[in-house]
């Protein structure tokens, strides 16, 4: 059921234009212009969205009449301090200033929108952006203007039955694409050179990475340009079937190579009608990916097909030309999918929750941990992978790749003591595995002097350069040379987490969350180091970037990438201010990953940037179809 609004407002044109455009959208609004009726309202009104002026956070709720009857629960409520926790269970609050400035200095939990120079449906359509988010349970942007959350903690298709729910009309847009809906319907979808039925069967397998929804009909034609173009007539129901039955488990690499063999069983089979157009297609195709956009067919049905050729010797499939693999582990924060299509091969972490033992990234994922992290009493441990671990990795790759491995740094787990133990101790054999006159193995362990995503991108650029033909010894010195231009900044929520790592002391912890102290923290020589504090998180991201720039050229072009802890919409204000400030060339936003959050907690955010040199700029940047 859609909550109640509750607009406090002195304005009595202002007020009736509000009333009147959020009843027209469904929605029970009451109305006042007494701020002090108004607390009395949002007490009694459990669960609404309470909206105000700036000033009425500092008005505080009145004290009952000398001698008033007190209500079930009032003694508590007279006893409650001003502010947003006086406020009934479950409510909303959204200030209303004329400029950014008034909003600074309020707390995280209280939405602010400065409202000075909107119009009256402007305002009502910022509003109903908020309850709209507040009911599928996705928060706006800072300005109100879309709301924004990440895959990883809403999966795609669970999101569009929430959107049918609450017949909305818009656009969702994923780094790969867009989805249009139309009353909750889906109308269009388009993915760089696909659309409609195969574009949308596509974005829904991705499973991480921002999603902003853009609501409004006028919003929901830019995919099809002008009007709304409904390419798409099914149900959400029958389009969700078809995505997962057209899901392939353990696709090729789109980069992988694919031509056609010639051969007997070629002029012995009988095809299929799209198994004649995938022949057809493949030599001008030529690799997996552009395939897939050329066809017209979902890919699962021509990946299934392209496996079945594979299977009888019709076609070969020829991995991307790299003599070198680049192995990383799970807390480089990446997309498994990003890490798949370049190559990157990862070793997970542990995560024990009591005596129950998990692998990050392969069977907790965030979401599940985040829940779990917020509702279980015991904290987490992690643990680095065994050394056996690292043989079983090595040994699997080594017959005919020669190998660098990079991890987080030494100074803050033992994961690369583990993965140096393993070289030194496999190296015999691994060499031994090498064919008669195939040269010897290489086999190379760079600490990163980082972790998360400051590691993240590192792994990434060794695996795009290792992709562009450099060897091993090259690869590694130019990561060591990198790894001191890696900045990395985050913010946590709370100090309670590092408290309960044993990162800070409790009383520490107890008083800088009393005084709404937010530590900025930083890397530096691979370890956790306090750069500087802020008090409330509204004043933490500017911080951040005024940090950056005295790190970073805004002049030139910058690598970026962005980690948050179940937080998407500070990862998203942080976006916007890097995009502000700096040349971003690259830009990834990822979900931290459980055994970072373990130590840093949910709400924390943090970017790392990286400036190449001329030289290395090439060397670094995303792999074209062809590489």
């Amino acid at each position: 059921m859609p909550p109640v609004v509750l607009v406090i407002e002195p304005e009595s044109e202002r007020r009736k234009e509000l009333s009147r455009g959020l009843s027209a959208l469904g929605y029970e609004v009451i109305t006042t212009s007494d701020e002090r009726q108004g607390w009395r309202f949002a007490h009694e009104l459990g669960g609404s969205v309470v909206v105000a002026p700036v000033g009425f956070l500092n008005s505080g709720p009145p004290a009952p009449p000398a001698g008033a009857p007190r209500a079930a629960g009032s003694a508590a409520q007279a006893a409650a301090p001003a502010g947003a926790d006086a406020l009934a269970p479950g409510s909303t609050l959204l200030l209303l200033g004329a400029g950014e400035e008034e909003g600074q200095d309020l707390p995280e939990t209280v939405f602010f929108l400065a409202a000075g120079g909107l119009r009256g449906e402007e305002l009502v359509e910022r509003i109903h952006l908020l309850v709209l988010g507040r009911e599928i349970g996705i928060e706006p942007d800072s300005r109100l203007e879309s709301l924004v959350g990440d895959l990883a903690l809403v999966p795609l298709l669970e999101l569009l039955r929430a959107l049918q729910r609450g017949v909305v009309s818009g656009r969702l847009v994923l780094a790969k694409g867009e989805i249009v809906l139309d009353g909750g319907d889906v109308v269009a979808a388009v993915s760089g050179a696909t659309r409609g039925v195969k574009a949308f069967c596509r974005l829904s397998h991705v499973d991480s990475g921002p999603v902003r929804i853009v609501v409004g009909r006028a919003a929901g034609a830019a995919a099809g340009g002008g009007e709304t173009v409904r390419e798409i007539r099914r149900d959400l129901t029958a389009l969700i079937i078809e995505a997962l039955e057209d899901k392939v488990h353990d696709a090729p690499d789109a980069h992988t190579r694919a031509r056609i063999e010639l051969g007997p069983a070629f002029f012995g089979a009988s095809f299929t009608p799209l198994q004649k157009e995938l022949l057809a297609a493949l030599p001008a195709s030529r690799t997996v990916g552009r395939l897939l956009d050329v066809l017209p067919a979902s890919d699962g049905a021509i990946l299934r097909e392209l496996e079945e050729l594979t299977r009888t010797g019709i076609v070969i499939m020829e991995e991307p030309e790299a003599a070198v693999r680049v192995v990383t582990d799970s807390t480089c924060d990446l997309p498994a999918e990003l890490a798949r299509a370049n190559g990157l091969e990862v070793v997970p972490l542990m995560v024990f929750f009591g005596q129950q033992v998990f692998h990050d990234g392969i069977d907790l994922r965030p979401r599940e941990f985040y829940e779990r992290l917020e509702r279980d009493g015991d904290h987490p441990r992690t643990n680095p992978p065994l050394k056996g671990d690292f043989l079983k990795t090595y040994g699997a790759l080594v017959a005919h790749k020669d190998l660098v491995s990079i991890h987080l740094s030494e100074k803050l787990s033992q994961t690369i003591v583990h993965a140096r133990a393993a070289a030194s101790e496999g190296l015999p054999e691994f060499r031994r595995s090498r064919a008669v006159g195939e040269r010897a193995i290489t086999l190379r362990v760079v600490d990163s002097a980082s972790v998360s995503l400051g590691l993240g991108l590192l792994a990434l650029f060794a695996a795009r350069m290792a992709r562009r033909g450099l060897e091993p010894d090259d690869l590694a010195a130019r990561l060591e040379a990198m790894r001191e231009r890696v900045h990395v900044l985050f913010v946590v929520d709370t100090l309670d987490y590092l408290a309960r790592g044993g990162r800070i002391g409790k009383a520490r912890a107890v008083l800088g969350n009393l005084l709404g102290i937010k530590p900025i923290l930083g890397l530096a020589d691979g370890e956790v180091v306090p750069v500087d504090r802020v008090r409330g998180g509204r004043a933490a991201h500017p911080r951040l970037i005024e940090l950056f720039r005295e790190r970073i050229d805004p002049a030139r072009p910058v690598a970026a990438g962005i980690g948050h802890a179940k937080a998407p919409v500070w990862a998203d204000r942080l976006r916007a201010l890097l995009e502000q400030n700096f040349r971003i060339s690259e830009l990834l936003v990822t979900e931290i990953g459980p055994v970072v959050g373990t130590h840093a907690g949910p709400g924390t955010v943090g970017a790392a940037l990286f400036q190449p040199a001329d030289d290395e700029a090439p060397l670094i940047a995303p792999l074209r179809d062809g590489d």
